[in-house]
């Protein structure tokens, strides 16, 4: 068997009630085994098992914990040679994620900031900016092991703080709608 190209990674706690919709759109990635789909789980909630097994995603339940410890424990335990951590609510483009872990596994890029910054419809109808701290990160394994993965003390910054130590340490970093234009 090929090894794990990707491995995806969905939150239950971020997720929250929209898991089985960001599931079904990832979830189409999963079926040639070139990627692997894992949700993280300390909600809990025992509907959460439920919902990853229908989406052939495996279900890693964790205690509760900050999202930065979350990870740490769980990457280990996972395959891909690159790991994606996309933006909840902005998972809109399946086969793009995998262009773009495709991409980063080939060495083209260490990673690829996924962060939408695009306001969403409703907010420029409202003429709101969207201000809600979502970073996606897709990065290889590597590079997220060279730097100590997530600092487990943080919760909503882990993956902005990922990003930023990924800049400082010198990775070669570029954001995806530079890459889908092009």
């Amino acid at each position: 068997m090929p090894p794990t190209l990707a491995t995806l990674i969905l939150d239950a706690r971020r997720a929250g009630p929209r898991l089985p919709r960001e599931l079904a759109v990832v979830a189409p990635l999963a079926d040639d085994q070139e990627l692997e789909l894992v949700v993280l789980d300390d909600t809990g909630d025992r509907r959460v098992a439920g919902i990853a097994r229908r989406y052939r995603a495996r279900h890693l339940p964790l205690s509760a914990a900050c999202l930065g410890e979350r990870l740490s424990l769980a990457i280990p335990r996972t395959a891909g040679e690159v790991l994606v951590f996309p933006v909840l609510g902005c998972v809109t483009a399946a086969p793009a994620l995998r262009r773009l872990a495709r991409r980063v596994a080939a060495g083209e890029f260490d990673a690829v900031s996924l962060t939408d910054a695009r306001p969403r419809l409703v907010d420029r109808l409202l003429g709101r900016r969207r201000i809600d701290g979502e970073v996606g990160v897709c990065v290889t394994r590597e590079w997220y092991e060279r730097i100590g993965g997530c600092d487990p003390r943080l919760d909503h910054g882990a993956l902005t703080d990922l990003l930023t130590r990924l800049r400082h340490c010198g990775a070669h970093i570029v954001p995806a709608q530079t890459i889908e234009k092009a």
